[in-house]
């Protein structure tokens, strides 16, 4: 069975090459999700530290300097 497997790929490449174009096109979306969720959780926590860094008092901020 599988000699008649290999025959076949030998005569016909294209499913070969459709299968390696399919492995491709997953490989690159994977890759552009995981900088797109990247860039989304960098935005997200720049956002929150301007939110706490804006709310924050100047005297509580110099008092905390001063401890630290």
């Amino acid at each position: 069975m599988s000699t008649l497997l290999v025959s076949l790929l030998r005569e016909n490449p294209l499913p070969g090459l459709a299968l390696a174009s399919l492995n491709l096109i997953v490989a690159l979306s994977l890759v552009a999700l995981s900088l797109v969720l990247g860039i989304v959780i960098s935005l997200a926590a720049w956002a929150d530290a301007l939110a706490v860094r804006g709310t924050t008092p100047a005297s509580s901020y110099a008092e905390r300097r001063k401890l630290a």
